[in-house]
């Protein structure tokens, strides 16, 4: 039907077309909005792009970074002061052309200081970190000269030529070590060997004469008659100065080395020298000896033993002690050795330290002796508290010094 001379429109056509069509007389037209989907899109691409920039950067810059930090410290300083030259002489052609044409002269003052100052920062960084392997030889020189020994210099470092010095300068001083313990162990052989011979002369001749002369005496005493006493109690009083004179020089002999050490071991010698030391002076000596079933090496007993004997003599002489107490305990890996006294005390960094005034001879030739058995030995006390040594001495890879 008719009306109008129009055609019906349909409610759908009606929607579809106030849903799909542009309407004018509302603001003009409008254009359509990007979907959140693609804005997202056109984001990652752009950060994508980015990315891609950032990593072709880094895979040229990382490389270049690398190369130059290779290069020897001499290059460097050159590079770093050629760059800044460069660096320089653009910045300043910039100044001149925008601001100096006026004849700002505070201005070229405040560039000139600025550039003078920036140059001497870069260059103090730039050296600074250069020369800090060098610091670290300088150290371990001092290290070394205070008595640390074991002090090495690291050699990974960017410099190719600092590397190489601080290889040379570890190299150098393993060689330096190495001879030092040899001719330490050749020396202290030495005094072992001499040891052994005079205390061997003073047991087999020395002993022989002096027991010889004593049977002489006690001869002749037995032929003078009983009508002269005097004569016979100065023949005794002879007889009884050789017996004393006899035993010190055995007591001398023993000291000097002790056959026990030989043939027994060190338990049995330490023990014995223990025992007369308690004798001789009063000192009671508690020797705790456990886990020496079995004998050590002989290098191994007579350092051990010459360093415990050491430690007693230095009770004996300065601590003014009354009790003191040598702890040695093998184990599986090595053997612990801990020397106790209730002495008077010491400051043993000052006494170590007046080495060239005689005082501190016996502590250096303790640490001697232990070291060249690859071992460690500590040093603790203070005055009125008595003191303590602490002696560690692996047994594995134990290898003959002589």
């Amino acid at each position: 039907m008719e009306s109008g001379g129009q055609d019906a429109i349909s409610p759908a056509s009606s929607a579809g077309i106030g849903r799909n069509q542009p309407v004018s007389g509302a603001g003009g037209l409008r254009e359509p909005q990007p979907s959140a989907a693609a804005g997202g899109e056109m984001a990652g691409a752009a950060g994508s792009s980015q990315g891609d920039w950032g990593l072709r950067v880094c895979g040229v810059v990382n490389p270049l970074m690398r190369r130059i930090r290779r290069r020897p410290l001499f290059q460097k300083v050159v590079m770093v002061n050629t760059v800044l030259i460069i660096v320089g002489a653009l910045i300043g052609h910039y100044f001149e052309e925008r601001y100096f044409t006026g004849g700002d002269w505070g201005l070229v003052g405040l560039f000139i200081i600025s550039g003078i100052s920036l140059s001497i920062l870069i260059n103090y960084l730039m050296v600074k970190l250069a020369f800090h392997p060098l610091d670290d030889v300088s150290e371990a020189m001092k290290a070394i000269r205070a008595g640390h020994r074991g002090i090495r210099v690291p050699e990974a470092t960017d410099d190719p030529q600092v590397e190489n010095l601080s290889r040379s300068f570890n190299l150098m001083l393993d060689a330096m070590e190495t001879a030092r313990k040899r001719a330490a162990a050749s020396v202290i052989k030495a005094q072992e060997e001499e040891r052994r011979r005079i205390a061997r002369e003073l047991h087999d001749e020395t002993s022989q004469s002096l027991t010889g002369l004593i049977i002489g005496i006690k001869m002749v005493e037995e032929t003078i008659p009983k009508t002269m006493p005097d004569l016979r109690e100065r023949l005794a009083n002879i007889k009884d100065l050789a017996h004393q004179t006899l035993n010190e020089v055995h007591t001398m002999a023993v000291r000097l080395r002790p056959s026990i050490l030989d043939d027994l071991g060190l338990a049995a010698a330490m023990r014995s020298y223990g025992k007369e030391l308690s004798d001789n002076t009063g000192i009671m000596v508690d020797m705790q000896l456990m886990g020496l079933t079995e004998r050590l090496t002989p290098e191994l007993e007579t350092v051990l033993y010459r360093v415990v004997q050491e430690a007693l003599t230095n009770v004996v002489r300065h601590a003014e002690a009354h009790n003191c107490r040598v702890n040695l305990r093998r184990q599986e890996q090595a053997v612990r050795v801990m020397i106790e006294d209730d002495g008077r005390g010491f400051e043993p960094g000052q006494t170590m330290a007046s080495e060239g005034s005689g005082r501190g001879l016996g502590l250096h030739g303790m640490r001697e002796r232990i070291e060249l058995v690859g071992g460690t030995i500590e040093f603790e006390s203070r005055p009125g508290a008595g003191a303590s040594i602490f002696i560690e001495v692996p047994l594995k890879g134990q290898q003959s010094i002589w």
